[in-house]
């Protein structure tokens, strides 16, 4: 039994395309569960929004970390309903979308390219624009962090794809379809922004092609009722966010606000630094996005394998500029690089540039297309050497790949701590200890997302209300406990712990200091009692109980306070400590912000908080002054002894 030749295409097409797909998902899902390590606070901020979601306070804009917007978040809280509050569940959503843009990325490729090129070259052109996205590690790293600007390279995909087959067939429900997706990208990321812009330049620039008696005959023909068919659907999906923006017009910039090339020195020259590093990127070596969340330090888009096609792609684009298809694709790379462009704050800013995919890898694929095209009227043993020299091209930069990211990148010494995986190993300690016991927590950052995801589950919304579980200090100068805690236990982060001497000095512990890789824990039986007693009340919040003079090394002073009332803000404390001789002359002070920070206050809380200064040695007398806001309160001197 003999099939059809076009069928025995369709199948090799299909076989192909479930081959790449197969790659796309090994590159993406292997490894989960240690690579990436950790949970970046980034990503944690849409797990705490998501918390948000499913508590039922659902928005169209999350206000945390400069504004977000919602899609992912949405998918994230949907996501923990599956399969619980988790580092893979918030990154779930995100492997998903990258996986999924594969063949959707094929799809728009093939629509793209149906009316330039026969169907054959057209097959062949997407598969190898499905190829090179799956094997890249830029689209990868991307896709296995959780973050929401992996949604814009798939809703980008979808909705020209509806586009250009909209164009094609001038079907109106195709042109609506393609409106409404597009309208999405306002959901997905800022630089989602452009892609109205983009489209509507498009357009406009085809239109007046049309009227111009010159170039009337390379403008692309239009349904234009279509068009704004296309245009109302979108418009209809933005409006509740666009109504938004114009009720807080603040939220629109904030986040430009803070990076943008306006706030330098020199905007002009920060611009042109700007486009340049931006452009320099995508095929320079090391001169790749320099963040380790992002990137293999320095690694460009496309690698000494694929660059030269990557650069000649984009001249044949240029060459070819007359096809409304060429212009396309030039004007989206063009237009999807502004907002990066316009940032200064890194420089090139790889995942404000995420706009250009999946279209950019267009670019090698014309090039390796025009190869194999000018050898099928070859002999044989071109066309084999052509497609061997191809082949072996995109084999390599996949093995490149694979070793950037999953030895490279993966041994990269601080991985571990830019992540945040000592956040999540305490949010493991955390969860494991008995519900009923009181735990203090001191880390680098207060309150920080991953911790307060993975260790607390509080929802954005409760972020910054008052501890009760798990409260936190600063404990390389300060203690603090309750006369109900029960099975006090105290974790210190590495690096922000007392030291030993102070720590023996100040506290007694029912169990050994217990060491782990990123913290230790330390179970608190008692606060040692001040020497000296004092009961001096002089702010409305805390009272100075006692204190004791430490003259052997580390000198030092410790103040022991007890809580009376609770600030109805969170405003923090600042104190300082003075020091007076004989004569009630100022020997040296010292001031910082209060180790515990008033959010972590209970009422009747003890608090010892130390000062390690040599001025005790000639100090007779010392003063404490407290300030919140405006209000300032200093002790009378009190003697030394």
């Amino acid at each position: 039994m003999k099939f059809p030749v076009s069928k025995i295409k369709i199948s090799r097409e299909w076989i192909a395309l479930g081959f790449i797909l197969l790659i796309a998902i090994l590159f993406r899902a292997y490894a989960l569960d240690r690579l990436p390590p950790g949970l970046f606070g980034d990503e944690a901020v849409e797990g705490l929004d998501a918390l948000d979601v499913l508590a039922g306070n659902w928005q169209i804009w999350f206000h945390a970390h400069l504004g977000r917007e919602p899609i992912f978040v949405y998918l994230v809280a949907l996501a923990y309903a599956a399969f619980g509050v988790s580092a893979l569940a918030t990154r779930f959503p995100a492997i998903l979308a990258g996986i999924v843009t594969i063949p959707i990325a094929y799809w728009f490729t093939r629509e793209w390219a149906h009316e330039i090129f026969s169907a054959e070259r057209a097959r062949r052109i997407a598969l190898l624009v499905a190829a090179l996205l799956a094997i890249s590690f830029w689209h990868i790293q991307m896709s296995r962090d959780a973050h929401r600007d992996i949604l814009l390279p798939l809703v980008q995909a979808i909705g020209y794809a509806f586009l250009w087959r909209a164009f094609r067939t001038r079907e109106w429900k195709l042109f609506a379809a393609a409106g409404a997706v597009l309208g999405l990208a306002l959901y997905t990321y800022s630089p989602g922004r452009f892609v109205g812009v983009f489209v509507a330049l498009f357009i406009v620039g085809e239109f007046f092609l049309a009227r111009a008696t010159t170039a009337r005959a390379f403008a692309l023909e239009f349904n234009w009722r279509g068009v704004m068919l296309a245009a109302v659907c979108a418009l209809i999906v933005m409006l509740p966010l666009g109504i938004y923006f114009a009720q807080n017009p603040a939220q629109f910039s904030r986040r430009f606000d803070s990076v943008s090339i306006l706030g330098a020195n020199d905007p002009l020259a920060a611009l042109t630094a700007s486009i340049a590093g931006n452009l320099a990127m995508f095929a320079l070596p090391d001169a790749g996005y320099q963040s380790r969340h992002y990137n293999l330090p320095g690694k460009p888009v496309f690698d000494l394998f694929l660059a030269p096609f990557f650069l000649i792609g984009v001249i044949i684009s240029l060459m070819r500029f007359k096809r409304a298809q060429y212009r396309f694709l030039i004007l989206w790379f063009a237009v999807m690089l502004v907002p990066a462009f316009l940032t200064a704050d890194m420089i090139p800013k790889g995942v404000r540039d995420l706009g250009v995919m999946p279209g950019v890898f267009i670019f090698p694929a014309l090039a390796m297309d025009e190869l194999f095209a000018r050898v099928e009227v070859k002999p044989i043993q071109p066309q084999r050497a052509v497609r061997a020299f191809i082949a072996s091209a995109i084999t390599a930069s996949a093995l490149l790949t694979a070793y950037d990211y999953f030895f490279a990148w993966a041994n990269l010494s601080d991985l571990p701590h830019a992540f945040d995986q000592e956040y999540v190993d305490v949010s493991q300690f955390v969860r494991q200890q008995p519900a009923n016991s009181a735990l203090y927590i001191s880390a680098e950052v207060y309150r920080h997302p991953t911790f307060m995801l993975l260790g607390k589950q509080i929802p954005t919304s409760k972020y910054f209300e008052r501890a009760t579980r798990g409260r936190e200090l600063d404990a390389r100068r300060a203690l603090i406990a309750n006369a109900n805690d029960v099975n006090a236990r105290y974790i210190f982060l590495r690096g922000y712990a007392p030291s030993d001497a102070w720590l023996a000095r100040v506290a007694v512990s029912s169990a050994p200091l217990e060491l782990r890789e990123h913290f230790s824990s330390f179970n608190l039986a008692r606060l040692v009692p001040p020497k000296h007693t004092t009961d001096l009340v002089f702010n409305p919040y805390l009272k100075l109980v006692g204190y004791t003079r430490f003259a052997d090394q580390p000198r030092g002073l410790a103040l022991d306070w007890q809580v009376l009332a609770l600030p109805d803000d969170r405003v923090d404390m600042q104190t300082r400590a003075m020091f007076f001789d004989s004569r009630n002359q100022l020997i040296t002070d010292s001031a910082h912000q209060f180790s515990v920070p008033p959010m972590e206050w209970n009422r009747g809380d003890e608090i010892v908080e130390w000062y390690e200064t040599d001025a005790v040695e000639n100090a007779a007398q010392f003063s404490i002054q407290l300030q919140r806001n405006e209000s300032k309160w200093t002790s009378p001197t009190i003697p030394l002894k």
